[in-house]
Parts: structure tokens; C-alpha cells; sequence
């Protein structure tokens, strides 16, 4: 298994995606990745998503970075 965790810095709070990977010859046996908002001030951590979804954690990744908070109003609408 392998993982992959991924944090972008914003200004109030941090977005950590963690991608979990389990792979064969033949291809992808096992993917999920998490989703997490991770607040400077408290440093607590709260979970947004969770999925299946091969390449999601990516996408999500690029998403906000572009777009920043407003990437995160679709994943919890």
C-alpha cells in the first residue's frame, strides 16, 4: 500500500488530502482518499470527504488551489 498525502496552504486553514493506494500488475486493487480542513488556530482537523473514486484526491487538490474555499462548497452541498 501506498500513500500519498498532499497540503495546501491557505490563509485561515490548511486542506490535507491523504490518497491511500494498493496496487497489482493488472492495476488498482484499492484507492480511497480523505479529505480534511485542518484549522491554524485550533490545529484540529475535521474530515469533508471521504471517496473511492480513482484520482479524486488529485482533483480535489487542483481544485483548490485554483479556486481556493469555494472548490470546498461542492464537495459538502
Amino acid at each position: 500500500m501506498e500513500t500519498k498525502t498532499t497540503t495546501v496552504k491557505g490563509l485561515a486553514f490548511d486542506v490535507i488530502v491523504v490518497e491511500t493506494v494498493h496496487q497489482d500488475a493488472r492495476g488498482i486493487l484499492f484507492y480511497v482518499a480523505t479529505i480534511f480542513v485542518r484549522e491554524h488556530k485550533t490545529g484540529a482537523r475535521r474530515l469533508v470527504r471521504r471517496t473511492r473514486v480513482p484520482g479524486t484526491g488529485q482533483e480535489v487538490a487542483r481544485a483548490v488551489q485554483q479556486h481556493g474555499v469555494r472548490a470546498l462548497d461542492k464537495l459538502t452541498a
